[in-house]
């Protein structure tokens, strides 16, 4: 493995949900897992290797 990556939670950095914080539709935070974009983070697949990546 070349490179080593991480991601934290964005709930990590929020501390109190501010308000008008902007929402999703119902349809999309089911989708999604969250009401708050905000909160959302796609944990992708550290070993699924990029299109644009040669070799």
């Amino acid at each position: 493995m070349k490179v080593k990556s991480y991601e934290t939670p964005p709930q990590l950095y929020m501390g109190f949900q501010p308000p008008s914080l902007p929402q999703f539709s119902p349809k999309e935070a089911l989708a999604y897992g969250t009401l708050w974009p905000a909160l959302y983070s796609p944990y992708p697949n550290p070993y699924k290797r990029e299109e644009n990546e040669n070799g």
